[in-house]
């Protein structure tokens, strides 16, 4: 179904991989390695720009992807996308939960039902109504893979985004419950949970904070972060990677927590 890139070992070869917000950032990073590896790559994204840009550079490696622009709330649109994949490809074997917002800092003085509502559609409901969509099509394969982007801020806070923490958190909890609910049928459900990333979802108020001269000096220099350095897409995407190839056997309903030994310090 695709080419791999140079230095892959064909991980997901002649697998159909689908993943949400694939446009930038970590979704970009996952669908390029995932492609690499062998993949056939369904890409759901509502921006068209960089939905053509990825899609685009998957294609200049030999890889195939497939686009599809839409609103990951707009679930006739999703649910239109998942069956014409199904259609055309005759399987679904990964699904990568990873469309999310960062909404603007706010506490629970100043944030709003809106923001709130908003905040648990896109990162968390999309959770739910991706797996709905489709665990049916892995349930008839007795196969697949379930993979969703957590993150370290569902289980510890910065404190100014509790809509984004809620959904985080509930992500976890409801990996654990896709995990039994569907282990019957072969299907693995799994969650990752990134630290600082360096992408567009760093940049806050226009500024990255992953760059700025007290995050340097607080976590690179001092070591709050171990690897003394910021996470990368690509540190995620290899450990999605893992999650939905042939060596991720027996694992399920789990966390891993890619961020650099940050939540192992003081």
């Amino acid at each position: 179904m695709s080419g791999e890139a140079e230095g892959a070992m064909g991980l997901l070869a002649g697998q159909v991989c689908m993943i949400t917000g694939a446009g930038q950032g970590l979704g970009r990073a996952i669908a390029l390695e995932m492609a690499g590896e062998g993949a056939g790559v369904i890409l759901l994204e509502r921006n068209p720009e960089t939905l053509r840009q990825v899609a685009a550079e998957i294609a200049a490696v030999g890889g195939t992807a497939e686009a599809h622009a839409l609103d990951i709330t707009d679930y006739d649109a999703y649910a239109k996308a998942v069956a014409d994949t199904s259609a055309k490809f005759g399987r679904i074997d990964v699904l990568v939960n990873n469309a999310a917002i960062n909404p603007p800092p706010r506490t629970i003085l100043n944030d709003t039902l809106e923001d709130w509502r908003r905040t648990i559609a896109i990162n968390l409901e999309s959770v739910y109504m991706g797996a709905k969509l489709v665990a049916p099509h892995m349930v008839a394969r007795k196969s697949g893979r379930i993979i969703s982007i957590a993150s370290i801020q569902g289980y510890a806070s910065s404190g100014e985004c509790g809509p984004y923490n809620a959904a985080k958190g509930a992500i976890i909890a409801f990996t654990k419950s896709l995990a039994v609910e569907l282990g019957s049928h072969n299907i693995l459900v799994n969650a990752v949970a990134p630290g600082f990333m360096r992408t567009p979802m760093s940049i806050i108020n226009g500024v990255d904070e992953t760059e700025t001269p007290g995050f340097i000096e607080w976590y690179v220099d001092k070591g709050k972060i171990p690897l003394r350095r910021t996470g990368l897409p690509e540190d995620v995407a290899g450990t999605v990677i893992f999650l939905a190839s042939k060596y991720c056997r027996y694992m399920t309903g789990q966390l891993l927590t890619v961020d650099g030994g940050l939540m192992s310090t003081f």
